[in-house]
């Protein structure tokens, strides 16, 4: 039993930082200076990409009603703050040798000045992050993109994420084989074993009007499409898991109309994750459709499904839906805020972590509503309108109303370089999301209503 421990201390000791990224930078370089199709004696240098200032306030965060013991009147939250996405990317011809995306901030503002705040938290700088990284070349007529970059399914249901890998692609057909970093065993040294507990996305995918080679969703092009994403997962020490996830769809591009829609199928063996160390097999399912009406007025609806487990937690067969946190919903707390960067919305916030994903054991349903009402060139109202539901009451505290939510969005172009955008949510919460926000009180009394505004302003370079 000592051995065992010190072993496993010795292993959690030697498991600190995720190098494999380093191996496939080196392929990206090799790639670079390897004779490919599209390289020109013209070459250029491009840099990209924008800077924000934003400031976010919330009348309450978790929706009930217990007085918080330094905050008697309620749970307000907010944050002030400032971050960055430069890109800097060498290009030749059709090729990008090679492409540097950083992440700066978040610069929250109260933390950053350390005067009266003898914290360990107070003093941190900015927060520099490398987003991407990678080459993006033409060789024998495949696409080959090697390095950090950004990877996701067709309808970024299952995986949506910044990966180290190798993306291949020939016309219509793309594979692609990558290592999704791990926060538990970050820090093994260079040259040990750096694959014992990692966590690996394989996939091959056909979409009939081609991939698109910019960070866009969807991420393929008019037509059908489908594909099979495999993962995985050891992140947990004698504890691999595999998922297999086939994703198929259509997407439709006109004039004055658009739509892509989806359904996604699940199936897998979680290892000893059911009572007893026994295994759990793992069958699920999601479905995401979005549609639009172009022009000048535009307006369009969104719907995101996700399977539900059964009331039985952890009794051998695990119905949840792996989620990778993104939609298409335009919701700005339901699901992931598009104007403002911060990862805190309530599909996330419901959901349990499972590697880098989301096990949505209660189930989680979306459907929304937008108005795109533009006055005049440079300003537009979009109001939107959501709800949450999930779809076993079972495993959210016998609720299923998550809660309605209503935006008003201003947005302001202040010149061709810089837009403001003033967010204003307003939230009718239920029971079903306060059993996973609250942890004071569950059931206690909820709030009638939560406001929460945001303020952005956004500079493109």
């Amino acid at each position: 039993m000592d051995g065992e421990k010190k072993h496993i201390a010795k292993l959690n000791e030697k498991t600190r930082s995720k190098p494999f990224w380093i191996e496939i930078l080196l392929l990206s370089f090799v790639l670079t200076f390897y004779s490919s199709d599209g390289l020109t004696d013209e070459k250029k240098f491009d840099f990209s990409g924008y800077f924000q200032n934003f400031l976010i306030f919330k009348t309450d965060r978790d929706f009930e009603r217990t007085p918080s013991f330094y905050e008697p009147w309620g749970q307000t939250a907010g944050v002030l703050g400032t971050y960055a996405e430069p890109k800097f990317s060498f290009i030749s011809g059709e090729n990008k040798l090679f492409a540097l995306e950083f992440l700066l901030g978040f610069n929250i503002w109260s933390r950053n000045f350390n005067i009266g705040r003898p914290d360990a938290q107070a003093g941190r700088q900015i927060f520099i992050f490398a987003r991407q990284l990678y080459s993006d070349l033409i060789l024998s007529g495949f696409n080959v993109k090697a390095g950090y970059q950004y990877f996701s399914d067709p309808i970024a249901i299952f995986v949506r994420h910044w990966i180290g890998g190798v993306r291949f692609e020939k016309e219509n057909l793309q594979l692609f084989f990558g290592q999704i970093p791990d926060q538990t065993y970050e820090g093994i040294e260079l040259f040990a074993n750096n694959f014992i507990n990692d966590t690996y996305i394989f996939s091959l995918a056909y979409a009939e009007g081609g991939f698109s080679r910019r960070d866009t969703i969807p991420f393929a092009g008019k037509g059908f499409f489908g594909g099979i994403y495999n993962l995985f997962d050891n992140s947990v020490v004698r504890k691999p898991s595999f998922v297999s996830t086939l994703v198929v769809g259509y997407l439709f591009d006109s004039d004055n109309f658009y739509f892509v829609g989806g359904v996604a199928g699940q199936g897998g063996v979680l290892t000893k994750s059911s009572f007893g160390l026994e295994n759990e097999l793992h069958l699920a399912g999601a479905f995401q459709l979005s549609l639009a009406k172009k022009g000048k007025s535009k307006f369009g609806a969104d719907l995101m499904l996700l399977s539900p487990d059964n009331p039985s937690y952890r009794d051998g067969v695990n119905f949840g839906f792996l989620y990778s946190g993104k939609s298409m919903s335009r919701t700005l707390l339901l699901t992931e805020d598009e104007i403002i960067f911060k990862s805190d919305n309530l599909d996330l916030n419901m959901a349990e972590v499972f590697s880098q994903f989301r096990l949505m054991r209660a189930g989680f349903f979306v459907p929304d509503v937008w108005f795109e009402l533009p006055f005049g060139e440079n300003f537009k109202i979009t109001p939107v309108l959501g709800v949450g539901l999930t779809l076993s009451g079972e495993n959210s505290l016998k609720s299923n109303f998550i809660g309605l939510e209503g935006d008003l969005i201003f947005s302001y172009m202040l010149g061709q370089d810089m837009r403001f955008d003033f967010g204003n949510i307003f939230f009718v919460p239920g029971r079903a999301s306060v059993s996973f926000t609250s942890r004071i009180n569950p059931a206690g009394a909820l709030r009638l209503l939560v406001y929460s505004a945001e303020f952005s302003l956004k500079f493109f370079f």
